[in-house]
C-alpha cells in the first residue's frame, strides 16, 4: 500500500489531507518481506514479460521503485513518468532504477505530485500504452478511483496496457481471514503515514467505466492478491460503439493459474544490500610511489 494519492475538489481555502509515505520508505522493503515474504513482488512482476513492446508508461505510487528497475532492465526502449507524493520514495525509486539500468534518467522523468493533478496538467496530445497501478489503487476511496481512471482515459494510447496489483476480499473461507487482514494493514497504515482510506474501492466498475476491458488475471495467497492486465479499446470501438447505439466489444480473459510452488522471480535477494539506500563508498587510490599493499 505505497503509493501517492489522489484528492477530490475542495471549497476554496481547505487544504487536503494528504498521507505522508517518507517514514516508512527505507524500511518498507523489509516490511513486506516480513509480512507476505515474496508473494507482493511476484504481484507486481507477473506480467513484466508481456510489456516488451510498450514504449511510453505512467507508473502511479510505485514506492521504492521495485518494479520500475525491473522495467527498465527488461524493457530498453521505454521511456516512464514516475508519480509519487513521497521525495523519499522517489528518491529510493531513482537510485534503484540507476543500479539496475545505465543511462536510466534518459528514460526516466521523476514527478512529486498528487497523481490525480498529474494527470490533469499533461497536455491534451499525451499519450501512453502503459499504465502501473502495484498496490495503488487501494489507497484511493472510490470516487477518487473514479476520477482517476476518468482522467487518464483521454491519454490512452490505441489498445493500451493499464497493470494492476493489489488486495481483494475473496469469497468462501478466505473471506474472513482476508477482511481482517485488510483491515489490519488500513489500521496499520493510517498510524504510520496518515492514510484516511479504510476499504478497498471496486477497481473493476472504475475501470470498465472508463472503457477498458480486462483480459489476464491470476489470483495468489488464496485469492487475497490479483495481478491483473486491462486494455483500452482500440479506434475502431471507440468510434463505431458509443453507448445508445451497440455495446462495447468483450476482450476474451484470460485467467493464468497460479502454480505451486512459485518460482522466486529473478530480482535482487533481500539479504543483498539494498541499491536504493545503501551506497557503496568507492575505493581510495594508492598514494603514488607507496607500493599497494
Amino acid at each position: 500500500m505505497i503509493t501517492s494519492s489522489v484528492s477530490d475538489s475542495l471549497p476554496p481555502g481547505v487544504a487536503p489531507s494528504m498521507p505522508s509515505f517518507d517514514l516508512v520508505a527505507r524500511p518498507y522493503r523489509w516490511m513486506e518481506y516480513l509480512t507476505f515474504g515474496p508473494a507482493l513482488h511476484r504481484c507486481r512482476l507477473r506480467f513484466i514479460s508481456r510489456l516488451s513492446d510498450r514504449r511510453r508508461a505512467l507508473i502511479l505510487g510505485d514506492g521504492d521503485g521495485r518494479f520500475a528497475s525491473a522495467l527498465f532492465a527488461a524493457n530498453p526502449q521505454i521511456r516512464a513518468d514516475a508519480v509519487d507524493l513521497s521525495p523519499m520514495m522517489l528518491r529510493l525509486l531513482t537510485r534503484r532504477c540507476r543500479a539496475a539500468t545505465p543511462n536510466v534518467m534518459e528514460r526516466l522523468s521523476t514527478h512529486q505530485a498528487d497523481s490525480l493533478n498529474f494527470v490533469r496538467s499533461l497536455p491534451g496530445n499525451a499519450r501512453y500504452d502503459l499504465v502501473v497501478t502495484h498496490f495503488f489503487l487501494d489507497c484511493l476511496t472510490q470516487s477518487e478511483l473514479e476520477s482517476l481512471t476518468q482522467a487518464i482515459a483521454p491519454h490512452l494510447s490505441d489498445g493500451a496496457t493499464w497493470l494492476i496489483s493489489d488486495f481483494r476480499i475473496p469469497a468462501g473461507r478466505m473471506r474472513f481471514p482476508a477482511r481482517v487482514l485488510v483491515r489490519s494493514l488500513y489500521l496499520a497504515f493510517r498510524a504510520l503515514t496518515g492514510l484516511r482510506t479504510a476499504t478497498l474501492p471496486d477497481h473493476i466498475s472504475a475501470l470498465s467505466a472508463a472503457g477498458l476491458a480486462r483480459t489476464a488475471q491470476q489470483l495468489s495467497l488464496g485469492g487475497i492478491l490479483t495481478s491483473e492486465l486491462w486494455v483500452s479499446p482500440s479506434n475502431t470501438e471507440r468510434a463505431y460503439t458509443p453507448s445508445m447505439l451497440l455495446p462495447p466489444q468483450r476482450h476474451r480473459m484470460e485467467q493464468v493459474d497460479d502454480p505451486v510452488p512459485d518460482p522466486e522471480p529473478a530480482s535482487p535477494s533481500l539479504p543483498a544490500p539494498d541499491p536504493g539506500i545503501f551506497h557503496p563508498e568507492p575505493a581510495a587510490e594508492p598514494e603514488k610511489g607507496r607500493p599497494e599493499v
